[in-house]
């Protein structure tokens, strides 16, 4: 296990596997990003969905639309049921560790980096842009920290980017989380050389008396060249320099 984060993560959606998907999957905007980058995207493109989970519905709508799929979950249950109900190749594997075979058309980071370090998104983020090919798309999906996290809360880190190890309520309970702004997310993307392609922002109360509303933002953003990406920004404190 590559982090305390990472094992936090799995220990939680182990446990609520297909009750987390019923909760979830009939998101509007979460399925309106995976509709605009299907838009984007050429029959039989090679996509990965990272903590793809049950597979439902982000790996579902792609497979469904004729594209080649493969999901990564650390969480073994979620990824036999995805075996089981989706089209594609789905392996249990921690996100800190995969590594990328070829290149991919399109990689979806949907709501699978909250309980990490802002370090180990940040290295996971550039190693799986840099496996982009031309044009390819890069679609994430956050609570984003605006809205949630007070000016004055000690978990900002100096630039006011982002929020690690903040307690949002997660089926009421409070749950460590990383939140970047909506700006800082968008910025972190462009920050590597992608381009956005479109990004929204909107309220959504999960189907589930346990879970409270959520303030999702969904930005999708495009690799234009093969040109080498930059490490976004802003660094982990641990490579800041001066």
């Amino acid at each position: 296990m590559s982090t305390e984060g990472a094992q936090f993560g799995k220990d939680v959606f182990e446990d609520l596997n297909i009750e987390y998907e019923n909760a979830y999957k009939n998101n509007p905007f979460k399925k309106a990003c995976v509709r605009k980058a299907i838009s984007l995207l050429k029959l039989g493109a090679r996509v990965l969905d990272v903590g793809c989970g049950t597979g439902v519905p982000v790996a579902a709508m792609l497979a469904e639309a004729g594209l080649d799929v493969t999901g990564i979950d650390i969480a073994p249950k979620m990824i036999e049921i995805a075996r089981a109900e989706v089209k594609g190749r789905f392996l249990v594997a921690d996100c800190l560790e995969y590594e990328p075979e070829g290149s991919f058309d399109a990689v979806f980071i949907i709501y699978s980096q909250l309980s990490l370090s802002y370090a180990d998104v940040h290295a996971m983020v550039y190693r799986l842009a840099k496996s982009l090919s031309p044009d390819g798309l890069m679609c994430v999906g956050q609570d984003a920290a605006d809205l949630h996290v007070p000016a004055d809360d000690p978990h900002w880190d100096k630039t006011h980017t982002y929020a690690e190890d903040f307690n949002l309520p997660f089926w009421g309970k409070p749950f460590k989380t990383l939140l970047l702004t909506r700006q800082g997310q968008q910025e972190f993307l462009t920050s590597m050389g992608l381009d956005i392609v479109c990004e929204t922002f909107d309220f959504f109360q999960p189907d589930n008396p346990a879970c409270g509303q959520e303030h999702q933002q969904y930005v999708i953003a495009q690799r234009r060249d093969s040109n080498p990406l930059l490490p976004p920004k802003p660094l982990p404190k641990r490579d800041l320099r001066g």
